[in-house]
């Protein structure tokens, strides 16, 4: 089999495998269908640029050179606009349109009736380049802030590999062109071409892959450890958080501080409004309990009516004192429902955490039972339990 056969195979197959991933990740496996969709395209006009190079179609040798040229810019931009969809960066479409009909006309309708087919892959080379270059710098925050620095090194590396690869392009043609005798043969450079082109195009490919996959697995990750109504912690989060600090007590005696929150006479609000209105009394008070705990807080729904919220280095009295701004903050909250305030309070009770040889269990139902005094006190106040002594 010649060699033409063996490097179309090769790019066929590859190109298959790519083309076929974001089809099905967009498709079928949720993830951005723009995003899906712009990489679908890179992965297929990539193909077709080396397909042009592998298999004559009628077309002089030039005008393929040159028509594959435009299609890696093509490629390029594609990816760049996949990238951008996918971090929800704005795509500066107009820009993008004018720079890849910029391209194809300067080697279509220049460089090609010129003669000029060094300049048109030296020059398409470049602009691919400082596209890769571009798309690393813009989307390496956003890689950091949503996943970690270690996959944005990653994704810088891959790119400037590939910003290399047509840099390196660039090189050969250049040479080519001042010094034929120091380069191999055509069919060896054709090769090199092929193999290295389709094999960068299945590392970008699994690097954004892995970067898709990784976003559906925080997001997984997100609604096992979050309440689906309020966007709070839900309780199993929140007692994991209350299991390390258990441990930080013990370990290095820092105490900690935990308020169960019960919003008053809620049943009533369901009865007289609907449960739909329950469910925005429910949204709203979580809103404000976000709102006022500190960033080291954590703030959870308990269950039903009632919210946990972790407290970490805070002694009774700075418990107290974010009790009664909770509580002031909640009083001083009109939710609007079908043209209707409602106005809700709250009852919490607090309980702190200075002796390490206290279970969880005991510290909650310390607290469980301040925030039931404050019920029967006439609700809408914070109520401190007493604190428990290490022997």
């Amino acid at each position: 089999m010649e060699l033409r056969h063996l490097l179309l195979a090769y790019v066929l197959l590859t190109n298959t495998f790519t083309s076929s991933m974001w089809l099905i990740g967009g498709t079928w496996m949720g993830m951005s269908r723009k995003a899906a969709s712009h990489w679908l395209r890179a992965s297929l006009v990539n193909g077709l640029a080396l397909i042009l190079l592998l298999v004559d179609i009628g077309l002089p040798r030039d005008a393929s050179v040159m028509l594959a040229a435009s299609l890696i810019v093509v490629s390029t931009v594609s990816l760049q606009r996949g990238l951008r969809a996918f971090f929800r960066q704005p795509q500066e479409a107009g820009k993008q349109i004018r720079l890849t009909l910029g391209a194809v006309a300067f080697n279509l309708l220049l460089c090609l009736p010129l003669g000029l087919i060094t300049l048109g892959i030296v020059m398409s080379c470049a602009l691919a380049c400082f596209l890769l270059l571009r798309v690393a710098r813009d989307t390496r925050a956003a890689l950091s802030r949503e996943f970690r620095p270690g996959t944005a090194a990653a994704s810088d590396t891959m790119l400037g590999i590939t910003a290399l690869y047509f840099a390196s392009i660039a090189t050969v043609a250049l040479l080519g062109r001042l010094q034929p005798r120091w380069l191999p043969s055509d069919d060896v450079l054709l090769g090199v071409l092929v193999c290295a082109s389709s094999g960068l195009s299945i590392s970008v490919s699994f690097l954004l892959g892995y970067i898709v996959v990784m976003r559906l697995v925080y997001r997984l990750q997100h609604l096992s450890q979050h309440d689906s109504l309020t966007g709070l912690l839900n309780r199993r989060a929140i007692e994991q958080s209350l299991d390390r600090e258990v441990q930080r007590l013990q370990r290095f005696g820092e105490s900690f501080c935990v308020m169960l929150v019960d919003i008053d006479h809620f049943k009533r609000i369901n009865d007289h409004l609907g449960h739909a209105a329950g469910d925005e009394v429910l949204r709203s008070v979580a809103q404000v309990l976000r709102a006022q705990a500190r960033e080291v807080d954590r703030v959870a729904r308990y269950g039903g009516e009632e919210f946990c919220v972790l407290l970490p280095h805070t002694d009774a009295e700075g418990a107290l004192q974010a009790g009664e701004r909770l509580r002031t903050a909640v009083n001083q909250t009109d939710i609007l429902w079908q043209d209707e305030l409602i106005g809700v309070t709250v009852s919490t009770g607090v309980a702190c955490a200075i002796d390490p040889s206290e279970p969880l269990h005991e510290l909650l139902r310390r607290a469980d039972d301040a925030l039931y005094q404050a019920k029967a006190d006439g609700r809408n106040r914070v109520v401190a339990a007493s604190p428990r002594r290490a022997a």
